[in-house]
């Protein structure tokens, strides 16, 4: 590994990396973290914390590394930056360098270490910020296509389309057969903010748009938009939109309504990922493949590539070579066959890592694409979505032209943002670190503001549900909302169970797995309300010895109604599919916790909910 280079001091006076995190809330610069030798890795959501991490910990098992969940927004890292506790290691899905640039003082360049080598060109084109530092890795990509019904094309004699004029020949006879050529879900702004790059995918793979891209990846105040060229991008959505036969009625699509229509062989085409279309695939007796996206100006097709993770280093990292090796070791394992087997969640994704082949030998009907990297890396700037959503649905309505909807999305990506209203103004600060006994205080305070609000006597939850300290100060809404794990939310459910059965509960979590997640360090206890578990740590893994209520033992005897989320509830199902569960409709851990501060009360003070006898 090549030597640090020296860097200035940083702004940040110390980061402390503990299990540590913060809400951007109040402007309280008091540090609550308590530990700061071992390595903190943020993940972006809980089902990496239960694939990845473990692997991860089962190369280095005498290494100190905590894993915890995040979110998939570049603004949660600002906020514990400006509480002085950027973890070690972050990471997040969506990724644009214009989002990320407050962060920029506060992360390590990779392009003076030997992993940018290992790289394809590429994969790092527009990685690089304004003074050519790469402080952001991609690692490997998820091939996002249109998921053809074969069986349907063949049925009615449809060519399978090589290029765009044959994709929008498909798509007439389609039409003209009562069947819906395209399903697409374009009431979610994921998806309209694909079609804009994927209906003029020519035009950002252009040479003209490889340049814009990476002015606006870098930009520092207003992207400057290329009129010529963004005329003809929106000029060729339009054309994409009416090829594809979508009317104003697809506004309301959603994913669900989407999905079940190409389930049903009502339409021809729809999109995904290859963890999505093997799951269609099991459900539906008929033949799948792959389309590529169709350049609109040339004969060429490519693969619309997002990147399933982003990681980024925190620069106190290059402060001890002992940690910093151990993060590259991190790295490494996230960047090999397996680690990135796993990050995609399976086969079918292209790998970024020169030293690993692409592995896509299951997903038919991109051959050529993946042999000659033909893959566009989705922009995705925060405001993008937004932006795509409001001209798309302008053109489907009719209520704009392809100018207009050009001039709307030009105008909300440089749109001034409007200064959220203060939510709560905290009194108290509380740690997500491990305390002395080995509870979240903030976890726990959340979770019991929870419980109380719902008036269950109990609750349970696993740990990768709690992302951020509460700090003392004014917060507002959105970061609220961060201090739980908005994109790995969780449903509740309240239950009606009797002592034995909880502490059955308690057993069955901690021994078992649990989609693939198990309890294997300090780190990864679950949170507890209204009760107090004690528990052993054994040789792999943790066992219960008792559990009170108000300091004196479980009555075995009593009914108890205990809160759950869907982890704890699915363990509760597995061993008494009998029991009475009633899962609180249009409730989840985030909205619960959010709106209890909306209504500008405190939250519940942290119970001594937990503890490990050696």
């Amino acid at each position: 590994m090549e030597k640090a280079k020296h860097y200035l001091i940083a702004l940040l006076l110390g980061v402390l990396v503990a299990a540590t995190v913060l809400s951007g809330c109040g402007q309280s610069q008091k540090a609550i973290s308590k530990n700061d030798e071992h390595l903190t890795v943020y993940l972006w959501e809980n089902s990496l914390i239960k694939n990845i991490a473990p692997y991860i910990q089962e190369q280095f098992p005498d290494q100190d590394i905590e894993f915890i969940i995040g979110n998939n927004d570049t603004d949660l890292y600002s906020y514990f930056e400006e509480h002085g506790e950027l973890p070690d290691i972050i990471t997040v899905r969506r990724f644009s360098g214009t989002d990320a640039q407050d962060l920029e003082p506060y992360l390590m360049d990779f392009a003076s270490y030997d992993v940018v080598s290992r790289y394809y060109s590429y994969a790092l084109q527009y990685y690089k910020n304004s003074k050519d530092e790469i402080q952001w890795l991609p690692i490997c990509g998820m091939p996002q296509t249109i998921i053809a019904n074969k069986t349907l094309f063949e049925q009615y004699g449809i060519k399978i389309p090589e290029n765009y004029e044959e994709y929008a020949q498909a798509c007439q006879q389609f039409y003209d057969n009562g069947i819906k050529p395209y399903s697409l879900d374009l009431a979610e702004d994921w998806s309209a903010h694909e079609v804009i790059q994927t209906g003029a995918i020519g035009e950002f793979m252009s040479l003209d748009g490889i340049e814009w891209r990476s002015s606006a990846e870098s930009a520092s105040e207003d992207i400057a938009f290329d009129d010529a060229l963004w005329k003809r991008i929106f000029s060729e959505t339009n054309t994409f939109l009416k090829d594809s036969h979508f009317t104003k009625d697809d506004i309301s699509v959603d994913i669900d309504t989407a999905t079940q229509m190409f389930l049903e062989g009502k339409a021809a085409m729809f999109h995904g990922y290859p963890a999505l279309m093997q799951e269609i695939q099991e459900q539906m007796d008929a033949e799948l493949t792959r389309i590529p996206f169709f350049s609109q100006i040339s004969d060429e097709s490519f693969i619309n590539m997002t990147p399933s993770l982003n990681i980024a280093f925190n620069k106190e990292l290059e402060k001890d070579q002992e940690k910093l090796d151990l993060a590259f070791d991190v790295l490494d394992c996230m960047i090999s066959k397996e680690g990135q087997t796993l990050i995609a969640d399976g086969a079918g994704l292209i790998s970024l890592n020169t030293d690993v082949p692409t592995m896509m030998e299951d997903v038919s009907g991109l051959e050529d694409e993946t042999k000659n990297n033909s893959v566009y890396i989705r922009y995705s700037a925060k405001k993008s979505f937004a932006a795509s959503l409001e001209a798309v649905q302008g053109l489907l309505s009719g209520e704009m032209d392809e100018t207009q909807a050009y001039d709307a999305f030009r105008g909300i990506m440089n749109g001034n943002d409007t200064e959220e209203k203060t939510m709560v103004n905290f009194e108290q600060e509380y740690s997500i670190s491990l305390n002395d006994k080995n509870g979240r205080d903030a976890a726990s305070s959340i979770l019991t503001t929870v419980r109380e609000e719902h008036n269950a006597q109990l609750a349970l939850a696993p740990y990768y549900y709690f992302t951020s300290s509460i700090y003392k100060g004014e917060c507002t809404g959105s970061r609220v909302a961060l201090m739980t794990a908005k994109n790995s939310d969780t449903s509740l459910y309240l239950g009606k169970i009797n002592g034995k059965q909880i502490c059955e509960l308690v057993e069955n979590y901690l021994a078992d797995s649990k989609d693939g997640f198990s309890v294997t360090n300090k780190y990864e206890l679950p949170i507890a309300s209204g009760m107090k578990i004690i528990v052993k740590h054994e040789e792999n893994g943790f066992s219960l010895k008792d559990i009170t209520v108000n300091e004196r033992e479980l009555d075995k005897e009593k009914e108890y109604s205990i809160l759950l989320t869907d982890d704890t509830m699915s363990v509760l199902k597995e061993i008494y599919p009998e029991c009475e569960i009633e899962q609180l409709k249009a409730t989840t851990l985030s909205s619960a916790w959010t709106t209890s501060m909306s209504k500008g009360q405190q939250p519940s003070a942290p119970e001594d909910y937990i503890e490990v006898e050696k």
